[in-house]
């Protein structure tokens, strides 16, 4: 695979994660018992580390890199919502 390709496809790739793991955090049944907000959070907050991590290499067009922020701010949002620093 080319280098243009792997990048490509690797972006579409974290975005089509942070979605998966915006849509989690989101979730209506996060509101649940104790237990499942203390999963939950911690899946998100797991979820938000990966996605910064897996990001740093990749080369986005300034159409994802926008998609990909407002992503992160909402994930960011629903972290603070549950007391979780970022």
């Amino acid at each position: 695979m080319q280098g243009d390709d792997w990048n490509r496809t690797a972006v579409q790739a974290l975005l089509a994660d942070t979605d998966r793991a915006l849509a989690l955090a989101e979730a209506e049944g996060v509101r649940g018992s104790r237990r499942i907000v203390e999963d939950a959070t911690a899946n998100a907050h797991s979820n938000y580390i990966d996605l910064l991590r897996r990001s740093r290499p990749l080369i986005m067009t300034d159409g994802d890199q926008v998609a990909f922020q407002k992503k992160l701010d909402r994930l960011r949002a629903c972290l603070r919502t549950f007391g979780v620093p970022v």
